[in-house]
């Protein structure tokens, strides 16, 4: 199976056909987005997740984080192994503070694996607490796979936090090299993740596609 995260950047860079070309390219079977607008006007009132749907032939549902220029603005969820797809938005932690912009976590199922996605924001202990959350939702991890815009290193506090739950690195797992995944304009670390809980096979090939279609590259692993 082939999963991707993907920080799309609300398609600003190149457009919402160029993101999904680099998906089609990608092969994933199953895409975690974040920063996807549904109807807002910076975006050219384009629903994305349905765009996106229409161009790949694969399923979409969205969770909706907070209100933007006459729509939304979220995550998303992709998938070509279901004819349909529905998810439900877990609000997280964080979006009353000045410079806290609001997150969800997206929560959906394919067949017998439960699917995550989420964005965690960038004040270090806010994001523990969203990390906090998340564990506690999810629950049980063995069945599942986060789909993650961690905003942090590998060894920070928030995935070290849902390490400790459960999950897995899946990309420490499938390469021993480090690769920056983002931003572009000021290169950080490898802040998108995808986690594997415990009981899902081990991953065995990861990679970041770096693209002009985000500021982030797409993640890709394969377990």
């Amino acid at each position: 199976m082939r999963v991707a995260t993907f920080n799309i950047k609300h398609a600003e860079l190149r457009g919402i056909g160029a993101v999904a070309e680099e998906i089609r390219s990608s092969r994933a079977q199953i895409v975690g987005l974040q920063e996807v607008d549904i109807g807002c006007r910076r975006s050219g009132c384009v629903d994305q997740v349905v765009e996106l749907a229409r161009l790949l032939e694969m399923s979409a549902c969205f969770a909706p984080a907070m209100p933007f220029e006459g729509g939304f603005y979220g995550n998303a969820l992709l998938t070509s192994l279901a004819s349909r797809l529905e998810c439900e938005s877990v609000r997280l932690p964080g979006g009353e503070s000045a410079g806290e912009e609001p997150r969800v976590l997206l929560a959906s199922r394919i067949g017998d694996l439960r699917v995550y996605v989420a964005h965690l924001d960038l004040p270090a202990g806010l994001r523990k607490r969203q990390a906090e959350a998340i564990a506690r939702e999810i629950g049980d991890s063995r069945s599942a796979v986060l789909l993650a815009d961690v905003n942090e290193p590998p060894d920070g506090p928030a995935v070290r936090t849902l390490v400790a739950a459960g999950f897995r690195d899946a990309w420490a797992e499938a390469r021993a090299d480090e690769e920056v995944t983002a931003p572009s304009d000021r290169p950080q670390a490898r802040i998108d993740q995808v986690l594997l809980g415990r009981d899902l096979r081990r991953a065995v090939s990861a990679d970041a596609i770096s693209t002009p279609a985000s500021d982030h590259a797409l993640v890709v692993v394969e377990f």
